[in-house]
């Protein structure tokens, strides 16, 4: 089931970014980088939950969050119409389609709230992300060279983008 997050999820939302952190290198904080409270997550939803153009979708299965989208909407009367999107599933449900139903819900709801740009970045080597969002229609517009540092080495990064028209 996917669905919006509520304050009540804080904790459940900090726990699933703790998890996917700990899993990969592919995200932006690494295992334990992160130090987030739940007061702190509990804000960040309340903030989301008031912006028009940014939301967190979660996917809650067997009784626990195992993946995520989470939007955040341009804050400019000219950028209002993007979206950044930062997304995760957990290892154990890789290949259940979770992250195909996250997307699916992600555009019905960029739909309904007149976001027509949907942009994010991946890291280059990153071939199985890279590969599925492509499927879901996003495409590469550049390169980030070495915008971030893993594992003490330099890592590019694909700038993607959906354009939903």
């Amino acid at each position: 089931m996917i669905r919006t997050a509520e304050i009540c999820d804080a904790a459940g939302y900090r726990k699933l970014m703790e998890k996917l952190e700990s899993e990969t290198d592919f995200l932006l904080f690494g295992n334990g980088e992160r130090k987030a409270t739940n007061e702190q997550v509990e804000r960040l939803i309340q903030k989301v939950e008031k912006e028009e153009n940014s939301t967190i979708l979660l996917s809650d299965l067997h009784g626990g969050i195992n993946g995520h989208v989470t939007v955040f909407g341009g804050g400019a009367p000219r950028s209002i119409h993007t979206a950044s999107v930062i997304t995760g599933v957990l290892k154990d449900f890789h290949g259940l389609g979770v992250a195909k139903e996250l997307f699916h819900h992600l555009f019905e709801w960029a739909e309904h709230h007149g976001v027509t740009r949907l942009e994010l970045t991946v890291m280059v080597h990153n071939e199985r992300a890279v590969h599925f969002y492509e499927q879901m229609g996003f495409e590469k517009e550049g390169v980030k060279r070495q915008s971030l540092i893993v594992s003490g080495r330099p890592v590019d990064e694909y700038i993607m983008s959906k354009i939903l028209v």
